[in-house]
């Protein structure tokens, strides 16, 4: 890989895609606090799909660009107000972007610049690895189940959808419970693994809302992780209090708060 001439503060990104083969150098670019870790450490394992571009300083990464096909792309190392304008011309056609980066005194306003809008997520975790989470009961007339390839092809959640990919993939690298009643899904979790993190999301159809079986599928995963020495994290907006609680109930706690930038790509 041919290295990208320094970038200057304010002219022209200078990001070159990052093949597949050399993905692992960036995980240097990110700290062990960093959120949504998991997602990062999961694209350059090849455990869910994505694409990443780095601007190179004497052959080392010193800026990056880490995008899933979930909203969820990340940025990490020294922002410039040109990072932000070069990820909108990268991320065109992604569709919901919700770009994670450093915070700093002028990173909102570069995002700003660059046609994004400000938003903030929460993190929260359970300090120890291996922490096993407590087992709700399963409500009557519910099944629970590991999803499967086969479950997978039939869930109604389009994030789930768009993080993992394939049923293939997601039965190699991925790890899922399921409530299922009358033999269709009614609320579904799912862990994204990487670096030692399971970080934790959850659907539920809106027929089967307002009756506690988020709490069940997201105990199942914290406790599978658990098991496996696996710590768990769970992040969702700062104003999303059904998520709040159902990480409270979780037993995780919250370790802070982060930016990201949004847009339409």
């Amino acid at each position: 890989m041919s290295a990208a001439p320094p970038a200057s503060g304010t002219g022209r990104a200078r990001l070159v895609e990052v093949a597949t083969a050399d993905l692992s150098r960036l995980a240097s670019l990110f700290d062990p606090g960093h959120p949504n870790l998991a997602f990062v450490h999961a694209v350059i394992d090849g455990a869910i799909p994505g694409r990443a571009w780095a601007h190179f300083r004497n052959g080392a990464p010193v800026t990056c660009l880490v995008a899933t096909t979930a909203p969820f792309c990340l940025a990490a190392g020294a922002m410039t107000p040109a990072l932000f304008t070069e990820a909108r011309t990268l991320l065109a056609g992604h569709g919901e972007v919700q770009l994670v980066h450093p915070p700093g005194p002028e990173t909102d306003a570069w995002a700003k610049q660059a046609g994004f809008t400000a938003g903030r997520r929460l993190h929260f975790t359970h300090p120890e690895s291996g922490f096993v989470a407590p087992s709700p009961a399963v409500p009557d007339g519910y099944a629970l189940v590991r999803i499967d390839a086969e479950t997978f092809s039939g869930l109604d959640s389009p994030m789930a959808r768009s993080i993992f990919g394939t049923s293939a993939q997601y039965a190699a690298h991925a790890v899922g419970f399921a409530l299922v009643k009358d033999g269709r899904v009614a609320a579904d979790a799912h862990g994204v693994i990487g670096g030692g993190l399971i970080e934790l999301g959850i659907h539920t159809h809106p027929d089967h809302r307002r009756k506690g079986l988020a709490s069940v599928v997201l105990a199942a995963v914290g406790h599978w992780a658990g098991e496996q020495g696996l710590r768990s994290v769970m992040t969702c907006h700062a104003d999303k209090a059904p998520s709040i609680a159902l990480a409270r109930k979780l037993g995780l706690t919250e370790e802070f708060s982060y930016p990201i930038a949004k847009a339409t790509c």
